[in-house]
């Protein structure tokens, strides 16, 4: 994945827990992944924060951010819930914990992070600021019903009518470069995300290839630019990276 970026000089975030259900890549590995690309936290066991005691949770958040922090000397902005599964205390502790903002897995989006603040700054309530961000397209295949489904559980409209407008794309990347397109138009963001070990499953690599490079492309014509989930989230306004 990592050698696949760097040819078509995209940049990334890697989401990694310290120890998952799958097989997790070694603290060394991670060192050298953070030298080219962001790093994010995604708890430290890899747990659905939705299952834990809010106290288990809470630990899983905070201690995810100093451990990648830890490993890599950087500090660690971004944070990703296991399964997209998280509640409103949730992102909370996030906020809490100092992150810039964190990724879900709401499909077919393109629009910029949605920045929450909380707090009485009046009352000198120090309150905090927090980025949320969507994702256009995971590189995986899907039927078109997980989409409309997706969509329907979040009550999201515009979501809605690009899976019922997809009926006739055959796979992922057709999805991807109609949302690409979307996003270059409306000055939006274009958010590709996926497991390597789905990818590797679902022998899906020559599709990720493909992508990269209709990426890369858009950002050689100076119709895209490339950035980290990180640096978006922390814009006032993603146009300004043009």
């Amino acid at each position: 994945m990592a050698d696949l970026l760097v040819r078509n000089e995209l940049a990334a975030t890697f989401y990694i827990p310290r120890k998952s259900q799958m097989e997790t890549i070694p603290e060394e590995k991670i060192r050298e992944l953070s030298q080219r690309f962001e790093i994010g936290a995604h708890t430290i066991d890899h747990l659905v924060l939705t299952s834990l005691p809010d106290v288990e949770a809470e630990r899983q958040i905070h201690d995810s951010g100093v451990w990648i922090a830890d490993v890599t000397g950087q500090a660690c902005r971004m944070f990703c819930p296991p399964l997209g599964k998280f509640q409103r205390e949730h992102v909370n502790a996030i906020a809490r914990h100092g992150f810039t903002g964190y990724r879900t897995v709401e499909l077919l989006q393109c629009d910029p992070p949605k920045r929450r603040v909380r707090g009485d700054y009046i009352r000198g309530d120090k309150g905090w600021e927090l980025s949320s961000m969507t994702t256009s397209v995971q590189a995986h295949p899907h039927p078109r019903s997980a989409y409309l489904r997706d969509a329907m559980k979040r009550a999201a409209w515009g979501p809605f009518q690009r899976a019922w407008k997809f009926a006739g794309k055959s796979n992922w990347v057709e999805m991807a470069e109609v949302m690409l397109e979307e996003a270059v138009q409306t000055g939006g963001v274009f958010h590709l995300w996926g497991h390597s070990w789905e990818i590797e499953a679902n022998d899906q690599w020559q599709n990720l290839e493909t992508t990269f490079e209709m990426l890369a492309d858009a950002i050689r014509s100076g119709r895209a630019v490339t950035a980290t989930n990180g640096e978006i989230c922390s814009l006032e306004n993603p146009a300004s990276l043009f």
